[in-house]
């Protein structure tokens, strides 16, 4: 067959230097190379285009294609572990690599081109010839990759639905419970599924229900609802231990109150139940059916009867999308108790976790659950979807028809599955995060005032950036040095090694990290020192009188934004040595709010922006803005003790020019207006990381402000920065559709 020679020959290739990459990296030999001129400080867009120019071409030939990626073509032929060969190549031939910590967004367990998983590809080559409709056509290979799946099925999930994404599975499990509730319960609707607040569970209408990212479902028309608040660990025991009774206490409301608005909330009923979980799993060997059962027979029937309308609770024992979010173990235990004893099922999405990342083979694992859950939903690293049930909502698949997808999954992802099944090592998966996590926390001591909060498990980590826009910004300098990560929630950034990851590999990718964060700092000045009394050369008095305050809407932002930046920009791009042009130009220091975060900002349900203009030279002198406190995530909100109650504004730029000399009288004026209007919008608390001055000053509901958090050095700006937080103190007027709604869903 001569049309396979030329074939054949390119395979052998192919196979040969799998085999020599394979052996220069496991030997060390393989290291980040990339154009120097990606270093140049000037626009990525035009860097690409001259120093990867093969990469460029590829990408403008698929401009019209509605896309978004990282900005070059890679080439899987010659990338090997962690390190990926790009399309472009040096002069000696040799072609440029980026070391990847996204692990391609948490799908590839091993390294590239690993020569176990190659050698399973080509001996598997007739079963990706075509592309089988397993949901009819079943293959030698999709019926192994079922019956191994057995092997691996969670605690109390023995049956098994094998679909082709990971909102897929989540989708299948939406209506598992959802028919669940219509033949076994008799609610009509199918009732309704609580999630987590920053919950990522898909981007299909049915997976976006239960997403609680603004982002991901802004704009969608979907299901109605509700969702409580994630306690993410963080912060002191007691604020851990006050979030997670607040999450349960919204729970359980759901469960027995629905979203009625005048629901009973009597707590004395909801701490008699917890008391009871909590004895119970204070008391080793006790037995969690009997308890159940004892606690169900002593609820009222009416309590019963109306928790059939939550069809199921969803949940992610890591919030991965979110921004590697973890809730402690005492909080899972008490959520399947509390959840069972109501019969509402326990469902863990374990898309991203699944299959040994966080150093168990599932997460869940990690909590010593007292009862296994319902449903557990995984993919990424099954290169597939698959749903793991119970034997109580596997009935439901019987359904002629009502659960059925055309493929059933790929068969080259079965076959790179089946290579790997037998190779996870947890220990290796230990050994490995423990490496990353060391490096990462040593980078965080070095440089506190930008990286926090190093957080995760197994090499399933992340470490928060103290503001979005930096967060972005080290994102580019890293990516710009060869080092590949993704972001998640607002300002987290993840480092997700692959899990036979060699060492000096890993020690590459966290001295790029390293160099990453000192090009960053590096673009500004030193900290400011204090340099004795104030003196300022040409500083305004602007009587209040001659000031107009201004409520500014979002769609004013074109007219009135370029006046409100350049307060910003004279308040906090002072302190750098930049000349205007390159600061104007989006080089700014740490302080320094982007036009694009405050319109941003503008744009949230329930945001308000207030600013003072000067009728004798028409520029506005001062600005204040921000939106509901559960819209941030900046440094001290994790602490706030209003986080989940939804009535609180934050406060999140204050900004007032250098220049003006009665600036203390101006603040206390448009704090005074931004008050009024926050209680026009019932909100009933302001918090505010904020200057170390305005702590004890400006109107007198505003001096008293709880210290939340102190932050010396804030930025390595030089100065002090406070978290506070302030009660109002007025009865809220009646609140605005948003925050009525926002109070609904709570509930």
């Amino acid at each position: 067959m001569d049309e396979f020679v030329s074939a054949r020959a390119e395979l052998d290739d192919y196979l040969e230097r799998v085999r020599r990459l394979d052996a220069r990296y496991r030997a060390g030999d393989i290291h980040v190379h990339v154009p120097a001129e990606l270093a140049d400080d000037e626009p990525l867009e035009g860097l690409i285009r001259r120093a990867l120019p093969d990469s460029s071409a590829a990408l403008d030939g698929a401009a019209r294609n509605l896309f978004f990626s990282l900005p070059v073509a890679f080439d899987p032929a010659h990338s090997v572990g962690p390190y990926l060969a790009t399309v472009d190549h040096d002069a000696g031939g040799e072609p440029y690599r980026f070391i990847d910590m996204g692990a391609m967004i948490a799908t590839q367990a091993l390294g590239e081109n690993d020569p176990q998983v190659v050698e399973a590809m080509v001996r598997g080559l007739p079963f990706v010839v075509s592309r089988y409709a397993h949901s009819e056509y079943q293959t030698s290979l999709s019926l192994r990759l079922k019956a191994q799946l057995d092997r691996i099925a969670p605690a109390g999930t023995p049956r098994h639905f094998v679909v082709n994404t990971g909102a897929e599975a989540v989708e299948n499990a939406i209506k598992a419970v959802l028919l669940n509730r219509v033949l076994a319960a008799g609610e009509a609707r199918g009732g309704f599924i609580v999630s987590f607040e920053g919950a990522f569970h898909g981007r299909t209408l049915g997976s976006l229900a239960v997403t609680q990212r603004k982002k991901a479902k802004l704009g969608f028309p979907t299901f109605d609802w509700p969702h409580v608040t994630f306690p993410a660990l963080g912060g002191s025991t007691k604020e851990t231990a006050r979030r997670e009774e607040r999450s349960l206490k919204q729970l359980w409301d759901l469960l027995l109150y629905g979203r009625l608005a005048e629901a009973d909330r009597r707590r004395e009923s909801f701490r008699r139940e917890l008391e009871a979980i909590e004895a119970f799993l204070a008391a080793p060997g006790g037995d969690p059916a009997g308890f159940v059962a004892a606690r169900r027979a002593a609820q009222p029937p009416e309590f019963l009867e109306r928790s059939r309308r939550v069809a199921a609770v969803l949940v992610e024992p890591i919030q991965g999308e979110g921004g590697v979010r973890m809730a402690s173990v005492a909080f899972m235990q008490r959520l399947r108790l509390l959840t069972r004893i109501f019969d509402v099922p326990l469902l863990f999405d374990e898309v991203q976790t699944g299959w040994g990342a966080t150093g168990r083979l599932w997460a869940h694992e990690a909590f010593a659950l007292p009862i296994p859950p319902d449903a557990v939903m995984w993919a990424k690293k099954a290169q597939n979807g698959v749903l793991f049930v119970s034997e109580e909502l596997a009935t439901f698949f019987q359904e002629e028809k009502k659960f059925n997808t055309t493929w059933e999954g790929d068969s080259a992802g079965m076959l790179r599955l089946l290579a790997v099944l037998d190779r996870l090592d947890l220990d290796e998966v230990e050994r490995t995060g423990r490496q990353a996590r060391a490096g990462i926390e040593a980078l965080a001591r070095d440089y506190s005032g930008l990286l926090q909060n190093v957080r995760g498990a197994g090499v399933m980590l992340g470490f928060d950036v103290s503001r979005a826009d930096w967060r972005d910004a080290l994102r580019d300098r890293a990516f710009r040095l060869g080092l590949l990560m993704l972001p998640a929630g607002e300002r987290t950034l993840r480092f997700y090694p692959r899990y036979d990851t060699e060492p000096y590999a890993i020690a590459e990718a966290l001295a790029i990290l390293r160099r990453a964060v000192e090009d960053l700092l590096r673009e500004r000045a030193e900290p400011v020192l204090p340099g004795g009394p104030e003196m300022r050369v040409g500083t305004l008095e602007c009587p209040a009188e001659a000031i107009d305050v201004l409520d500014v809407s979002p769609g004013q932002f074109a007219e009135l934004g370029p006046g409100i930046v350049a307060v910003e920009f004279e308040r906090y791009g002072g302190v750098s040595n930049y000349p205007p042009d390159v600061l104007r130009a989006g080089r700014r220091p740490l302080l320094q709010f982007p036009a694009e975060m405050l319109q941003g900002t503008l744009s949230n349900p329930g945001a308000l922006c207030v600013a003072l203009r000067d009728r004798v030279s028409g520029r506005i002198v001062a600005y204040a803005l921000g939106s509901a406190l559960e819209n941030h995530d900046e440094e001290g909100v994790g602490a706030d003790p209003r986080l989940g109650e939804r009535d609180t504004f934050y406060l999140q730029a204050m900004a007032t020019l250098p220049s003006v000399k009665n600036h203390v009288e101006l603040e206390s004026l448009m704090l005074d207006r931004l008050r009024t209007r926050a209680l026009a919008a019932g909100y009933a608390y302001i918090s505010t990381l904020i200057e170390e001055r305005f702590r004890g000053v400006g109107p007198a509901w505003f001096r008293d402000a709880q210290l939340v958090q102190s932050f010396p050095n804030y930025l390595r700006s030089g100065l002090g920065f406070v978290y506070l937080n302030a009660p109002l103190n007025e009865p809220p007027a009646a609140p605005v559709p948003f925050l009525a709604e926002r109070r609904r869903a709570s509930s």
